[in-house]
Formats: C-alpha cells, sequence, structure tokens
C-alpha cells in the first residue's frame, strides 16, 4: 500500500468521536507510558547513550551512538528487548509500506525534545483513524508532518525526502538502523539548531485494536509506546563575531567539515584569533581564481601551474591527510548489512562506466545484469550471499571538475588489466566495457556521459556533500519515467528501505565516516586491499610522489608498499605571498591553527574529524616553512623560524610519527591479502595533541561505552537553585548601591568612586 493513496483518502474522511469512544481512546494511550529521555550532565558525552524503553517491554532498551555536538551526519540507533518481527525485512520499497510484517519499528527525527504527536516528526504519513462502530469507539486521525506556513496538508516533505527509517525486529529482539540527521539548513521545517532542540523517537507498533503493520505506525496505539531521545546540535549559524577582519579561504571539499569545525573554534581563541571565511568550490577553478589574485588562500590538491604560482608569488602549506573512497549502503540477501568489501581498479573501471547491463542497451547488452552477478567480483568477496540486485548498479558520482576524480582515474590507469579493459579486451569471464566509453581518455576531471540510454537513470550529483547525503539515505538521482494514459509521467527514483539496499557512491573519508557509511579495501600495487584507515593514509602519503614545488604530493601507484591505500589526497594551501600584510597575518595564524590544535584527532568542534590522519613529521615541517615564507612577504625566501620544536624538513620518506587509528566507520575488511593492520574499529573521539602546544581534552574510556539515562520528567532542581541565587544577588545590589553612592559622594570611598 503506498502513502500516496492512505493521505487521499484521509483527505476525505470524517471521523466521528462520541465522549465514550474518546475515553476508551484516552485508555488505550494510557495502556503503555511513553519513554522521554533526559540525559544528564554526564550522560551528554561524544560516545553511545543508552535509555529505557519501557512501552517496548519489560527492560527494553534504545541506544543512539551520539546525541551531542551534532550536525548533518548519520547516527545508529539500535534497541534490545522489543517484540520481534514476523519477518526478517520489510516486504517493499522506500515510496510504500509494508502491510503484511508484524511487529515493525520507525525511527523518527523530530521537531523538540518531547514531540506531542507524529504530526512533529518529518516526513510522517499520518494516521487515517478509524471509524465507530457497535463495539469499538472511533480513534482520530494523526495528521501527516505540520510545519509553520504549509499550504497543503498532505504535504509532509517540504525540504526533501522522508526522515524516518523502518526496519524490522530480530528473534532475539534486537535491531538496529541508521538515520541521517537533518538540522534547518537541510529542513527549514524542523528548525534543528543548538538552540532549536530536537530528538530521535522510535516507535515499534505491536498492534490493538486495528492492526501492528508499517502502514500503521502512525497509529496512536503504536505512538504510544515511543521512545523519546533528545538531540542537542552544534549552531548552524555563524558564531563567530560579526567584527573584525577574516581570512577569505576557498578550495576543496574534501576539507569542508574540517574547515566548519576548525572555524568554530579559531575565531574564538584568546590569542590570534582568525575567522575563516570558506568557499566550497572544485580545485580546478580555485587554481584560477589563485593564479588570477580572486583569492589569496586557495585549497587545492594539484599545485599550480608553475609560471601562475610564480606570477602569484604562491607558498603552498600541507593542509590535511584524507582520501576518496568506494562507500555503500548494501544488504545481502537476507537483509543484513554488508560491512566490508574488495574492490580492484577494474571492477570501479566497471562501475564508473556503467559497464553493467541495463535493458535492452546495445552497449552493454551481453554483460552480467549488475556487479553482484560479475564473476570477478564474486571471487573477490566469497562467503557472501550476495543481493539480486537492480540492472545496472550505477555509482553515485560527483558531477563537478574535481581533483579527487582526475586521483581516481590515475588510479584505474595505473592498472594494466584495468587500462587494458576500457581499451576494449574482455576481462577474463568475457565482459566487456560499454561500448561507448571504448577507448576511454584516462586520466579526467569530470565524468563524461557517453551512453545517452542511460542519461535518465545515470546521472552525477553536483556538490560532495550533496553526494553523500544522497547516498546516506541510499537513493539513486535522476528519474523513471512510466506511462500513464499515454502520457510520460516523471518520479523520482524510491529510497531504498534498510534490509534491501544496493548503493554504491565514490565520496570522500571524511563524509564516510560522518554518514557512518562502509568503505571498501582497494587493491593497490603489491595485490594487497587496503582500507582507508588513519595507518593506509599515512602511508600513501609517506609513499608520494614530490611536485617540482617540494609540497604538494601524490600517491605512488607504483609502490609495492602493501600499507598503502591507493587514493590518498594530500590538500595543501596554495598561499599568495603578494597579498597584504593584514591578510598574510592571517595565513599565519591560520597555520599556527593547522599546525597545532588542528592535529588533535576527535569529534569536537576544532579537533581533526574521523577521515582526515594527521600530518607527517615532513608535512608539518613544510607547514612551518610556509607560514615563516608568509610573514616575510613576497621578496623573502621561505626560511624555517629558528625554534627548539622546529621540526627540518625529511625525505618523503619519513615514517609517520604520530598514533595511528582508523577514519572511517569499518574496519579492515578480513580475508587473504588484507594489508590493514590490526586497528579498532571506531575513530576516537579526542587523542593526544602531536603538537606541543596543543592542548588535548581529556578522554575516559567511559565516554565511549554506553550509559544508561533514568527516564523522568524534566528535573526542576536546577530552576529551583536558580531562584535563591537570583534573589541573592538582588539583595546583595539593594545593601551594596546605597552604600557605594554614599562613599562616592562623601569622598570617604576610593578614588574611583570619586570620579
Amino acid at each position: 500500500m503506498s502513502i500516496a493513496p492512505i493521505r487521499r483518502r484521509a483527505r476525505h474522511r470524517t471521523t466521528a468521536v462520541p465522549v465514550v469512544g474518546g475515553l476508551l481512546v484516552l485508555g488505550l494511550l494510557a495502556l503503555a507510558t511513553p519513554a522521554v529521555a533526559h540525559p544528564s550532565a554526564t550522560a551528554g558525552s561524544d560516545g553511545p547513550v543508552t535509555v529505557p524503553a519501557p512501552g517496548a517491554g519489560d527492560g527494553a532498551t534504545v541506544t543512539v551512538s551520539r546525541t551531542i555536538g551534532l550536525v548533518n551526519q548519520t547516527v545508529r540507533v539500535s534497541w534490545s528487548g522489543f517484540r520481534p518481527s514476523s519477518a526478517t525485512r520489510l516486504q517493499n520499497s522506500g515510496d510504500s509500506l509494508d502491510v503484511n510484517t508484524e511487529n515493525p519499528v520507525r525511527v523518527y527525527e523530530c521537531r523538540g525534545a518531547d514531540p506531542a504527536s507524529s504530526s512533529d516528526c518529518y516526513g510522517s504519513p499520518g494516521f487515517r483513524g478509524v471509524d465507530a462502530t457497535a463495539t469499538n469507539p472511533a480513534i482520530p486521525a494523526v495528521p501527516p508532518f505540520t510545519y509553520p506556513g504549509q499550504t497543503d496538508a498532505f504535504d509532509a516533505t517540504p525540504d526533501g525526502p522522508a526522515n524516518w527509517q523502518d526496519t524490522v525486529t530480530g528473534a532475539d529482539g534486537t535491531g538496529q538502523v541508521t538515520i541521517q540527521l537533518f538540522t534547518k539548513r537541510e529542513s527549514a521545517a524542523l528548525g534543528c539548531d543548538a538552540g532549536a532542540p530536537c530528538s530521535l523517537v522510535v516507535v515499534p507498533n505491536y498492534g490493538r485494536p486495528q492492526g501492528d503493520t508499517e502502514d500503521l505506525l502512525d497509529a496512536p496505539w503504536a505512538w504510544a509506546r515511543r521512545t523519546v531521545v533528545p538531540l542537542g546540535f552544534l549552531p548552524v549559524d555563524d558564531a563567530c563575531p560579526l567584527s573584525g577582519s577574516s581570512l577569505r579561504v576557498e578550495g576543496s571539499p574534501m576539507v569542508a567539515d574540517l574547515l566548519a569545525t576548525w572555524r568554530g573554534r579559531t575565531c574564538t581563541l584568546a590569542d590570534h584569533p582568525v575567522t575563516l571565511d570558506y568557499t566550497s568550490i572544485g580545485e580546478p577553478q580555485t587554481r584560477g581564481d589563485v593564479a588570477s589574485g580572486t583569492t589569496d588562500t586557495g585549497l587545492v590538491i594539484d599545485p599550480l601551474d608553475a609560471d601562475a604560482a610564480a606570477t602569484a608569488g604562491v607558498v603552498y602549506a600541507p593542509v590535511t591527510v584524507t582520501g576518496l573512497v568506494v562507500a555503500f549502503q548494501i544488504d545481502d540477501a537476507h537483509g543484513r548489512p554488508v560491512t566490508s568489501m574488495h574492490l580492484n581498479a577494474r571492477l570501479v573501471a566497471k562501475l564508473i562506466t556503467a559497464s553493467y547491463r541495463s535493458g535492452g542497451d546495445p552497449a552493454v547488452i551481453d554483460n552480467p545484469v549488475n556487479i553482484f552477478h560479475d564473476p570477478e567480483f564474486l571471487k573477490l568477496n566469497p562467503g557472501v550471499d550476495w543481493p539480486g540486485g537492480a540492472p545496472g548498479n550505477h555509482p553515485l558520482l560527483l558531477g563537478d571538475l574535481s581533483d579527487t576524480t582526475l586521483a581516481l582515474t590515475r588510479w584505474i590507469a595505473s592498472d594494466p588489466d584495468a587500462r587494458a579493459f576500457l581499451k576494449g579486451k574482455p576481462d577474463p569471464w568475457g565482459m566487456t566495457v560499454n561500448a561507448t566509453y571504448k577507448d576511454l581518455d584516462l586520466p579526467f576531471a569530470g565524468y563524461p556521459l557517453l551512453d545517452q540510454a542511460l542519461s535518465s537513470t545515470f546521472q552525477p550529483i553536483q556538490g560532495m556533500d550533496a553526494l553523500a547525503r544522497q547516498l546516506s539515505i541510499a537513493q539513486f538521482p535522476g528519474a523513471l519515467v512510466t506511462q500513464e494514459n499515454g502520457q510520460n509521467v516523471v518520479t523520482k527514483q524510491p529510497r531504498q528501505n534498510p534490509g534491501a539496499r544496493e548503493v554504491f557512491g565514490i565520496i570522500d573519508a571524511a563524509d564516510a565516516a560522518k554518514f557512518l557509511l562502509p568503505t571498501a579495501s582497494l587493491q593497490n600495487a603489491s595485490g594487497a586491499f587496503v582500507a582507508p584507515t588513519t595507518a593506509s593514509l599515512q602511508a600513501g602519503i609517506t609513499h608520494a610522489v614530490v611536485n617540482a614545488d617540494g609540497v604538494t604530493r601524490r600517491v605512488d601507484l607504483a609502490s609495492q608498499d602493501p600499507h598503502v591505500y591507493p587514493l590518498t589526497l594530500l590538500v595543501s594551501a596554495a598561499l599568495s605571498t603578494h597579498a597584504d600584510k593584514a591578510a598574510r597575518g592571517l595565513m599565519a595564524d591560520f597555520l599556527d591553527y593547522v599546525d597545532g590544535p588542528g592535529q588533535v584527532p576527535g569529534q569536537r568542534v576544532g579537533q581533526l574529524p574521523p577521515g582526515h590522519a594527521p600530518l607527517t613529521k615532513a608535512l608539518r615541517a613544510e607547514v612551518t616553512r610556509a607560514r615563516a615564507a608568509v610573514l616575510a612577504g613576497p621578496s623573502t625566501e621561505p626560511t624555517v623560524d629558528p625554534s627548539p620544536t622546529d621540526t627540518p624538513p625529511s625525505s618523503p620518506t619519513d615514517q609517520p610519527t604520530t598514533p595511528v587509528g582508523p577514519v572511517g566507520p569499518v574496519g579492515p575488511a578480513s580475508g587473504p591479502g588484507d594489508a590493514t593492520g590490526s586497528l579498532p574499529l571506531t575513530a576516537p573521539s579526542d587523542g593526544a595533541s602531536p603538537s606541543a602546544g596543543a592542548t588535548p581534552p581529556a578522554s575516559t574510556e567511559a565516554a565511549a561505552a554506553p550509559q544508561m539515562v533514568a527516564v523522568s520528567s524534566e528535573s526542576t532542581t536546577a530552576r529551583q537553585l536558580l531562584l535563591p541565587v537570583l534573589l541573592g544577588f538582588a539583595l546583595l545590589g539593594l545593601v551594596a548601591g546605597p552604600a557605594l553612592l554614599w562613599l562616592g559622594r562623601s569622598g570617604r570611598g576610593p578614588q574611583w568612586l570619586q570620579r
């Protein structure tokens, strides 16, 4: 049953609720007491928070992986002690509701810390109500999601796709799902911000009186069993002072989240604060803007042309080591999420050239229907019951000109098997490249759309952040075209429900970590399959080819080191020494932060978030050199400030000196050929500073462990204590004010009172 028909019927239904029936409904709602969690100060950690869920069953609990300091990101919600569902996954797609599977669970993002009904929850389809019968009272309708300025009462998704996730509970009473959290930037209708709290609501449907299936999850009897977990967000709007100068920075989308978290700290520093005015644009355009003087600070991966860099007086400073990843949301044939995968360059080449069979497209007609039927993929990924898959399995790709696409296609071009495949040579099982992509020139900075038969379904997405969000909700871009009464009807692709997801995307490591997306282990030149961890990223940048400028570099794709992640990227700041003195001072302050507190791994404001690896000793020495050059201006050669703590420049083969750990949500893939080391599965929320000048925050194991939070009404203790304190200050003012006035007028007080 689709959502739309439910809403249309609700639009014309009039529900009579007799007084007696209303009382009976109130009694029904009283059968289960909703659990509203109010985390204490000690529970407000960076780690998981667990709350009781009495409405779901005796001893039932709900755990949320993170509840404070939130931005637009994904959190994991899990539960135990719930009533098992009647199936292992929901039997529907994202644009319809399952009317057969019993005891499903819905996780909502809702407005407010204690939403009154599902009408406060984004995308809620509502409940159409139940008419009274001779034996049962009427049950009132529940409107879909409502918001100020709503003109259509049944338009529950004004800001984009619905933000709820439905799934099942296993036979052992446990279940889990991930959900992307919207701030007011992604959903103005929800309005979640530091000053406007929101919450996660977990709703099981056990039935009574009319049904216990997914289409009735907004019914009052299901909502009565809800568990509410309040969420705390970081400020969405600019929290920096409005006065003073700012450093204009533009460039690589790979560092958008990094610059956002650094910016929230650099502008509040007691010494040498700097406000970062950052614009995310593609690296090719950034190089042009730096060369023309449009901007003095650009963030790039590949360097400027040597002549252009010399004309602009450019020096380079490393900013972060990160990587490009193949992320995915894929569930196996049993509905269980897949967490690891091996891919080689030829398989990625097959994906980005749309070489799997799609309909009657003659360019791919003899190829496997999708990657899950590709013998090469199955050989590299044994032991998994892969899903049937959709035709083509087109990955989500970036639609902008980008150095990241250049890095990906350089890796593909460096592999003899992938290069031969693109030239037209079949793989060992007979699969050939999409005929429209044969002899494709590599590398390239933007994905060409050469197969017109796929124009409506194979569409790169503008903006790395938009691409990551799309992958997070498991929804393909493009549209489906169907015929109705002789007319073409265009509809968006539906979201894919947990248990039936089959989506790939090529994004940056930081977004993969932020949205809790597993990433593939990629084959390097040694034949090893390597996941994007801190260790493998630092190995990739340590074994790198240094460009003529001596700073920017790219991973050595011929390196036989089995620890190298082949899509490692170094993002550097291209800084114009021709900028005015004030701007160069701000550049130097920014580089101080890059080389100090900015290298502390963690998820708090101002730290180095997961997906980024700390700079190696050699790279930090280059930051120091660039800082000196910027301060000196255009007429002086770069020098290193003499200091006992300065690190002299080292060769690119220096080994990393910083602690290692993972940068993504998924650890090393198991199996022969892995070269990922023995590392924990999640990035540390705090870490020791690699800089003597940085002060790392306190960190304990307890902060990362699940915590139990009492379920109760909001405590009034703080407000009760605040009133006497305020009264005390008021009494002090009444006494001290006249006394100071008398001392000043009589000349008996201190000098500052006699002025």
